[in-house]
């Protein structure tokens, strides 16, 4: 089963350069943009792989229940943008999963070279390169048995 991504920002430089990056490995990205329009052409491109979805912070709770209740998963966010409320919205998610990885980008790196080592970092099994904590990533792995506010439970609980 394929990776799920969350790409925040893809329509930016660099947020395109990580949709691209991690669709070409193989995942599933949410390619997320407050003009979904504006990166219909990664969706062209990765037509298995590429989801548009229409972005703005004060709905994260709302995007973060609609991946959940499609996907029924959610494995990386890469947040490129300054607003943190996207992240507390899948802390709860990714507790109750056991896992999952909060990438914060540098916007102000090279985008392919950024867009690189936070793909090989976490699509490769225990892959974790030095080099990528410059990039101001962090992983979040929590164990808790709580539920969402919506019910869900992780992948694998009864």
């Amino acid at each position: 089963m394929a990776m799920v991504w969350l790409v925040t920002g893809a329509d930016s430089a660099l947020g395109r350069s990580i949709v691209a990056a991690a669709a070409a490995a193989g995942a599933v990205v949410v390619a997320a943009a407050r003009h979904p329009e504006s990166v219909y052409d990664l969706v062209g491109a990765f037509p298995q792989q590429v989801e548009a979805l229409a972005f703005t912070p004060e709905r994260s709770d709302e995007t973060i229940a609609g991946i959940l209740g499609y996907h029924r998963r959610l494995d990386v966010l890469v947040n490129t943008t300054e607003d943190r409320a996207i992240e507390d919205a899948v802390l709860t998610f990714f507790s109750l999963q056991r896992s999952g990885a909060i990438v914060r980008p540098d916007a102000a790196a090279e985008p392919w070279e950024t867009a690189d080592a936070i793909v090989a970092a976490h699509t490769e099994a225990g892959s974790r390169p030095k080099g990528l904590q410059p990039l101001g990533s962090r992983t979040v792995h929590v164990r808790s048995r709580a539920r969402t506010p919506h019910g869900l439970r992780a992948a694998g609980q009864a």
